[in-house]
């Protein structure tokens, strides 16, 4: 049977839908790569964003480690923001500090996760890990010979649950590489199972039991010769400074020392208490003395030297008499007035370590010769003070003086 010949119209109709066919094949590459393409770029944004936490966690460790470097350095508990760790290296420990723990101190991750973000990391934490290193320089004086150094690692390798068991996400981990930056580093597939930098500049244990594949760091630290020659936080040190210092603002001093007490170093100053007031006071020849350059002292107490001179709380200044402290506003001259022959002398009220006594500065008399002085009849006179502080004036002759006679008696309390 002879076949019809093809149409030009049917050729036409064929390589139409032969077109159509490979258009729709292209377009469905095309849609297959760019999903592929989005979902890999949401990938890497979480994995990014995983990256930023676990640099937010280094930071918060890394702030902690650097205002107590010394404490780490020595060895003894750690507190801040009302939180304090034991010294140790427990979970929760001062060189195993939580997520919650670095968050209670308020150390700017307030509102951060213990959980991680992405992919199997969703069913795990964190590792934080701080070391005193050297091995053994703990055994130097307070420590001073460690530098201090960590790693926020995450506590379980990098999978991803779609590729093969035992597979680590390789591209996952490589955003979070890059992300962190030069302080990033993991645990490499066919390594030793130490965590080893990006650019391979450093290497670390790696913290993780078993030692697995596919785990992500963050390393801070700080070392003994870079920060040497600079005050820290809590720094016990002392700076030995060769010149002046000049402060802008006030100067909290805490420490506070007892009036008196035992001080080892000449020159040191603190706080301390005289008789109920604050007073500065100075070390000076191993005792606490006031800083303001007077010596505070109780009037009548003994001194040892002769023309010091001290003052009172109330501000009453003292000079060393005869052994003791003698007030300056309460020594010397009470009273001056003139009493008869046979008047008794108001004895003053000196202050203790002070003596009254009383002399006869002058005579006078109205009428020295006549029946109305007899005693002063020759023109002379005579007048005393006795013991019990009554005045006598009597004449040449030894007889009494008329009330006309007058005897100025001066009072002192003396030391």
């Amino acid at each position: 049977m002879r076949r019809k010949p093809i149409t030009k119209r049917q050729q036409q109709k064929g390589w139409l839908m032969m077109t159509a066919s490979f258009a729709l094949i292209i377009t469905s590459i095309v849609s297959l790569y760019t999903f592929r393409e989005q979902a890999r770029k949401e990938m890497g944004e979480r994995a990014e964003v995983q990256a930023d936490a676990i640099s937010a966690i280094r930071t918060a460790a890394e702030i902690l480690v650097f205002e107590h470097y010394v404490d780490y350095q020595e060895g003894v508990p750690i507190t801040r923001g009302g939180v304090t760790l034991s010294f140790g290296n427990a979970p929760g420990q001062a060189l195993q500090p939580t997520v919650a723990q670095l968050r209670q101190m308020n150390l700017g991750i307030e509102g951060a996760s213990d959980v991680g973000s992405y992919k199997s990391l969703t069913e795990g934490g964190y590792s934080i890990t701080i070391n005193r290193t050297p091995a053994g320089c703990e055994a130097s004086p307070s420590g001073v010979d460690c530098n201090i150094s960590g790693l926020v690692c995450t506590d379980r390798p990098v999978r991803d649950y779609s590729a093969p068991a035992g597979e680590v996400d390789s591209f996952g981990i490589g955003k979070m590489l890059a992300r962190i930056g030069g302080n990033a580093g993991a645990s490499m597939l066919g390594g030793a199972g130490e965590i080893v930098s990006t650019g391979a500049s450093w290497t670390a244990p790696n913290p993780i039991a078993g030692a697995p594949e596919g785990i992500v760091c963050a390393r801070f630290g700080f070392g003994v010769a870079e920060y040497w020659n600079f005050l820290r936080v809590r720094d016990s040190r002392d700076p030995n400074f060769m010149n002046d210092v000049t402060l802008k603002g006030g100067l909290h001093v805490k420490s506070t020392a007892a009036y008196g007490g035992a001080c080892a170093t000449d020159g040191m100053a603190m706080w301390g208490n005289f008789e109920g007031n604050s007073v500065w006071l100075q070390c000076k020849a191993g005792r606490w003395e006031p800083g303001n350059g007077l010596t505070y002292k109780t009037e009548g107490s003994a001194c040892a030297q002769d023309r010091d001179f001290a003052i009172t709380t109330d501000n009453i200044a003292l000079v060393c008499s005869n052994g003791k402290w003698v007030s300056q506003a309460r020594a010397g001259l009470r009273t001056a007035a003139y009493y008869q022959n046979n008047s008794a002398v108001p004895i003053p009220a000196c202050t203790a370590g002070l003596t009254p006594s009383a002399v006869v500065s002058a005579v006078s008399a109205s009428n020295i010769i006549g029946s109305n002085n007899p005693g002063n009849n020759t023109g002379s006179f005579q007048a005393t003070i006795n013991s019990a502080w009554r005045v006598s004036i009597v004449g040449s002759g030894g007889q009494p003086a008329g009330s006309n006679a007058m005897a100025l008696i001066m009072t002192f309390c003396n030391p």
